[in-house]
Order: structure tokens, then sequence, then C-alpha cells
């Protein structure tokens, strides 16, 4: 059994999500040749243009039986030795939801510090591990709490995490990049959205040492936005 298994949320509406998506699949498929056991990889379309929160639901009931989940969005591109560098992230931290994206400044601290982790008290971004077995308290608290047509799955998860004070990481630098910063499908477009440092497509994240910041990492909030918070109940 693998103790990895990967899912993407895919749009095939949008022309260049298609293309972006063929070529993250090629790229994941390539490296899973070397894999034994192999990494499960689903892909989930919103085919009937549902919106962003019930494709990602989706894509978060994907996950098998391992011990973490990758959920990818279909607008990135990855590293090399992607897979091996995701195992040794979860390794490192085995038991947090990591975002393997983050645009915040907070990411060039670390790295004059030499460390190798931003710790956020949200966990907004097209890349994030799962350990598996936190999916299902996600799903059912954010049924009792949050509006079911609030369409931003990323800050669901963020208010989850506020609100149970469970901490999340980034990894610095990032492993993925965000191309989709002018293709937003909620129209949140920006420059901004791209990592803050992203290793590059050509580099192998295999020669960090994940251990630099483990136990005191920079801190790092993320911002909710008040009328965002009107969607929730306690």
């Amino acid at each position: 059994m693998s103790d990895l298994s990967i899912a993407i949320q895919h749009t095939p509406y949008r022309p260049e999500r298609r293309k972006w998506a063929q070529e993250m699949i090629e790229h994941l498929r390539s490296e899973n040749r070397s894999e034994n056991p192999s990494i499960p990889l689903a892909v989930i379309r919103d085919t009937r243009r549902e919106g962003c929160w019930p494709t990602y639901r989706r894509t978060l009931e994907a996950a098998g039986q391992t011990s973490h989940h990758l959920v990818l969005q279909d607008d990135l591109r990855l590293c090399k030795d992607f897979i091996r560098s995701v195992k040794e992230v979860i390794r490192a931290r085995p038991e947090n939801v990591i975002a393997l994206y983050t645009n915040t400044r907070s990411v060039l601290t670390a790295r004059d510090r030499g460390e190798s982790w931003v710790e956020r008290s949200g966990a907004a971004g097209p890349a994030v591990i799962w350990p598996t077995a936190l999916i299902a308290e996600f799903l059912q608290w954010q049924d009792r709490h949050i509006d079911r047509n609030f369409p931003w799955d990323d800050v669901r998860v963020s208010m989850w995490l506020i609100k149970t004070s469970k901490r999340a990481f980034a990894t610095v630098p990032s492993l993925a990049q965000h191309l989709g910063c002018g293709f937003s499908t909620l129209g949140l477009n920006g420059p901004f959205k791209v990592a803050a440092w992203y290793i590059g497509n050509d580099r192998s994240a295999l020669e960090i040492d994940w251990s630099q910041g483990l136990s005191s990492p920079v801190k790092d909030s993320t911002h909710i936005h008040s009328e965002w918070w009107d969607h929730f109940q306690e």
C-alpha cells in the first residue's frame, strides 16, 4: 500500500487549464514510474461547472487508504523530483497540514535565517498535503459551521485551522509555482499570486534539510476578510 495519494482539482472547460493539467499529469506519471508501490493519482473534473468548493470537496474525498493525501490545483508547475520531495516533507511533519506553495513574504525571512518552514494560521494555496485522518474531521466541521454556498475552498480550510487551533506550515522554498495568477476561476487575479520563492522547475528539493526551523519556525498570519466570516456560524 502506498503512503501517499494525489488528486488534481481540474476545471476542464478552461483551455489553459487543460494544457497545464496535462503537463502536470505527464510530470507526475513520469516520476511515478519509479515509485514502488505506485502513487494513486486521480483527476477530479468539474464537468458540471459546480464551482471550486464542490470540486475541492470531491478532491479531498478521493483520498485512498493512505497516510497522506496531496491536493493539487490544475494551474501549477512542479519542481524536479516532486513526488520524492513531497515524501521527505511528510517525514519531517507527518501530523500537520502543509502548503507546498505560498506567496507570503515571511518566506524571505525564513530563507535569510536558513530555515525551511513558515508556520501559518491558515493553509491557502493550490498545493496542500493533508494527513488523511484529518480530512473527515474537516469536512464534518465545515458542514456544521460554514454556509454551503460559500465558494472559497482554501478559506474554508483556513477557518477550520484557526477555529480548531491546528498548526499549519508552508515549505521554504515552495515546491510548486502558480501559473494561473491571471486566470482565477473566481476572479481573484493578481501578479502577487505567485510563490514568494519557488525552487524552480529544474531543481530538486531532495537536498533541502527539512530539519532547519522545525522547532521554532517563522510565524505568519492568514488574513480572512471580515465579510467572509459572515458565512461562518458557531
